[in-house]
């Protein structure tokens, strides 16, 4: 059992708090259903009444694209499909940056 937490905290101290909650954020979108309404928001917007938020929007938008409704998710936000993209290219720039400073930590320490 603890070889297997080892094995896990050498994973996760690869990858940055950064990485994590983007990964967490985009996790929460695959699995909700944009077609239904939501309840429950952590938009403040949203918790006022307020009926437009661009936020949300964009959050339905990329989980439309997740489902492939393409068009949908082109019509909730514009630009949801390349904050999906941009959000991605992120984590993977987390990730390398991180790989390449435990390296040279490695080499130089």
């Amino acid at each position: 059992m603890k070889e297997k937490i080892k094995i896990l905290f050498r994973y996760t101290e690869k990858v940055p708090l950064e990485a994590w909650m983007w990964l967490a954020a985009l996790g929460y979108l695959l699995f909700i259903n944009p077609y239904q309404q939501q309840y429950f928001s952590f938009c403040p917007f949203h918790n006022l009444g307020i009926e437009f938020c661009p936020g949300c929007g964009l959050g339905r938008s990329i989980s439309f694209f997740y489902h492939l409704d393409i068009i949908n998710s082109i019509k909730t936000h514009p630009l949801g499909i390349a904050a999906f993209f941009i959000i991605s290219h992120r984590i993977y720039f987390l990730i390398k940056v991180n790989l390449k400073l435990k390296k040279w930590e490695a080499n130089y320490a």
